[in-house]
C-alpha cells in the first residue's frame, strides 16, 4: 500500500499520519488506536442519543 492511497490527516483529531505509525479501522485511518477509542465512543454516544430522540410507537 502506498502512501498515497490513504489520508494525510487523523480521522479523529486531524494530526499528520506519519509513514510509519497509522491505524485503520472500520474504514478510517487514525493516528493512534487512542483516536480510534475516542472516535468509535463518540459515534456510539451520537448512536445512542438518536435513538432516545426517536418518538416511541402509540399502543393501540
Amino acid at each position: 500500500m502506498g502512501i498515497g492511497s490513504r489520508p494525510a490527516m487523523c480521522t479523529s483529531c486531524g494530526k499528520r499520519l506519519t509513514r510509519k505509525q497509522w491505524y485503520y479501522r472500520n474504514g478510517q485511518y487514525f493516528c493512534k488506536r487512542r483516536c480510534w477509542v475516542k472516535e468509535s465512543a463518540k459515534v456510539s454516544a451520537e448512536a445512542a442519543k438518536a435513538e432516545s430522540a426517536k418518538p416511541t410507537p402509540a399502543a393501540s
